[in-house]
């Protein structure tokens, strides 16, 4: 008997043979010219939420991401591939890409395959851009997600946002959060600060290792259920600690730029990707300060020894550091994951 992969492989190869095969080329919209290059994409087929200039945020249609645009070689005619295995070609079937020479099957309702597209070839981290008649690729970072929030790969030991928590772009401020909290807020003062009793900042409830600052409970990074970009992204999202914005401070590159007319510093890594910290200011009482003129951003880290404080990194346009600050101001968060 046939094992299971040699079958597999024989249906395969018949379906090839004889279903209808269309080449065509994969595009991002408005980016690049479908007559000139073809796209090798990741195994998820993200033509349309991967992009090489600008940046834009995925799709959606019938409820489901488009994952993936086809156009035929003249550009004339496209298929879109949704994320919930549903295209806009053959309406009562489902795809599956398939490894093997770049081939998407079409199904029918009984599961019995009907159609075969023959696309890219299909790599598992990252976008090439083949020129026509060239052999040398262009290679770019391909967007990855977590739990619906985009990241990057800086080559360090954890993975860094996009963007700042509560914000839709890159160069968006987000919002505000003292340390701690789990939302954003009109005022920021000890007074209703979450974490200590009576607006005392000498009387703090957690997160405290000297009882001259509160109760103690020798906590000094914070908790999951306390943690600001936990509780609004979820997935594996969380706030840095101390060391890892020590690494992003001590292994990237650091430019104070601007990006869509907001002032900022792009974190450039070893391996070339980088990511945007715009200078969104602080927030303290009633007042935003500081915007376009300073950047601060909360870690999950505590001060020992100065507890009602913690530790932030801050940045202007001629230096970045750390700052210790009063955990009760409102300052950006910006979230990592494995």
């Amino acid at each position: 008997m046939k094992s299971l992969s040699v079958f597999l492989l024989s249906l395969l190869t018949a379906i090839t043979m004889n279903a209808q095969v269309i080449n065509g080329d994969l595009n991002h919209n408005d980016n690049l010219d479908v007559e000139d290059v073809t796209l090798l994409i990741d195994g998820y087929l993200t033509g349309e939420t991967e992009t090489v200039s600008p940046a834009v945020d995925p799709f959606m249609e019938d409820n489901s991401r488009i994952v993936g645009t086809w156009y035929n070689n003249s550009g004339t005619e496209s298929i879109t591939f949704r994320e919930d295995g549903t295209t806009d070609y053959l309406t009562d079937c489902t795809y599956k890409y398939l490894p093997i020479q770049g081939y998407v099957f079409f199904f029918n309702p009984d599961g019995i395959p009907v159609m075969t597209l023959k696309l890219p070839y299909v790599t598992a981290d990252y976008l090439t851009i083949l020129p026509s008649g060239g052999d040398t690729p262009i290679v770019y970072t391909a967007k990855a997600y977590n739990n619906g929030y985009e990241y990057v790969d800086l080559g360090l030991s954890v993975k860094w946002a996009t963007m700042n928590v509560g914000a839709n772009a890159p160069e968006e401020y987000g919002d505000y959060f003292a340390w701690g909290e789990l939302w954003s807020k009109d005022y920021y003062d000890w007074s209703n600060y979450m974490w200590c009793n009576d607006g005392s900042h000498v009387a703090l409830t957690e997160y405290c290792t000297d009882s001259r600052f509160g109760t103690v409970d020798n906590k000094t990074v914070l908790e999951p259920e306390d943690d600001t970009a936990q509780a609004n992204w979820g997935g594996t999202w969380r706030m840095p600690t101390f060391d890892e914005i020590e690494e992003l401070k001590d292994n990237c590159s650091w430019e104070w730029t601007t990006q869509n007319g907001v002032y900022g510093q792009k974190v450039t890594g070893s391996n070339g990707n980088s990511i945007f910290l715009p200078a969104a200011g602080l927030r303290y009482n009633k007042v935003l300060a500081d915007v376009d003129d300073y950047g601060n951003y909360w870690s999950s880290s505590i001060c020992p020894g100065k507890d009602n404080r913690a530790y932030s990194l801050y940045f202007r346009s001629s230096d970045m550091g750390w700052s210790i600050e009063g955990r009760q101001r409102g300052y950006s968060v910006r979230a990592v994951c494995p």
